[in-house]
């Protein structure tokens, strides 16, 4: 996946300040290492600060990472973060430290107003870890979400990679705004389960009937294509618009997105809402709803918004 990454991310070559924040052993540093390796690597406590300069697609971070103890909360974290281009914040999801992060994260986002903020709720594979509806009404986090500047929600395990490219995407995307080349837009986001026969669809755009028409048409064709394999993909271009199948048995996930848009982003964006949504849908807990829930929250700025009209 990590050569694949390098290879399709494209930007901008300028330099953009990242501050990586948190409690001491949040895995900041884990995080700051799978950037820059695109893998797993063990770390030490850090002490005082780290520098790093790493290229994620095509877009340079030059990275902060700054240690969690409270000594150098005090000493280091407010005159970097007042010169920072975006603040990460990191949370170990199973640390009993809840009102200290809580503080931790309050004061240190009010150093920097205008700064885009990231918070990465890290470790979700631990098993004590909390659930992230918890940590968000614990750190009371929609109130960070209703500010003016973006603001990114993501539970992530920076040790399994899962969840990490999305949090880091968004990232992207907000530090270069509409610079960003690696750009999806999603109109219709259909998810099929193949054991149960269940469909579950959301919708951020209306479309012409007959271009829905053309659109299920192509899905029938392209899944009795799909069915003599466990995985696959293909693309179906219609009017202006695109649809993008993949299917990793037993699930398959359709996205309509723009003609100008990028197959490959929407081809990494079916693969990890299947693999986030498989065990919802395991245990019965899935809907529409909970579809739309997902991707609005970890896939925020590919949701296809449209423009107001102008009378």
């Amino acid at each position: 996946m990590s050569s694949i990454l390098r290879r399709i991310f494209k930007g901008k070559d300028q330099q953009h300040q990242i501050v990586i924040i948190g409690l001491d052993s949040a895995g900041k540093t884990t995080i700051v290492n799978r950037l820059l390796r695109s893998e797993f690597i063990p770390t030490t406590r850090t002490l005082g600060v780290n520098y790093r300069t790493v290229k994620y697609r095509q877009i340079m971070f030059s990275l902060i990472d700054l240690g969690g103890q409270e000594i150098y909360r005090n000493l280091l974290w407010q005159p970097s973060l007042e010169k920072a281009d975006a603040i990460v914040f990191v949370l170990d999801s199973a640390d009993l430290r809840i009102s200290e992060a809580s503080k931790a994260f309050w004061e240190s986002i009010q150093q920097n107003e205008n700064a885009p903020v990231l918070f990465i709720a890290n470790k979700i594979d631990l098993p004590g870890a909390r659930t992230f509806d918890t940590i968000v009404q614990d750190l009371d986090l929609t109130r960070a979400t209703r500010s003016s500047r973006p603001v990114g929600l993501f539970r992530i395990s920076a040790k399994t990679g899962e969840n990490f490219y999305d949090a880091f995407d968004w990232l992207a995307d907000v530090v270069v705004g509409s610079e960003s080349v690696f750009k999806c837009k999603l109109r219709t986001v259909i998810l099929i389960d193949l054991d149960s026969h269940k469909i579950w669809t959301t919708k951020f755009s209306s479309l012409k009937n007959e271009i829905l028409d053309e659109f299920n048409r192509s899905i029938s064709e392209t899944m009795h294509e799909l069915m003599k394999e466990p995985a696959g993909m293909e693309v179906i271009i219609a009017s202006d618009l695109q649809l993008v199948v993949v299917k990793n048995h037993p699930l398959v996930v359709g996205l309509i997105i723009g003609y100008s848009d990028s197959v490959v982003r929407s081809k990494l964006i079916a693969e990890r809402l299947m693999n986030t949504a498989s065990s919802s849908i395991e245990i019965g807990e899935f809907s529409s709803d909970v579809l739309t829930k997902l991707l609005k929250r970890q896939w925020p700025l590919d949701i296809y918004k449209s423009k107001p009209r102008s009378d």
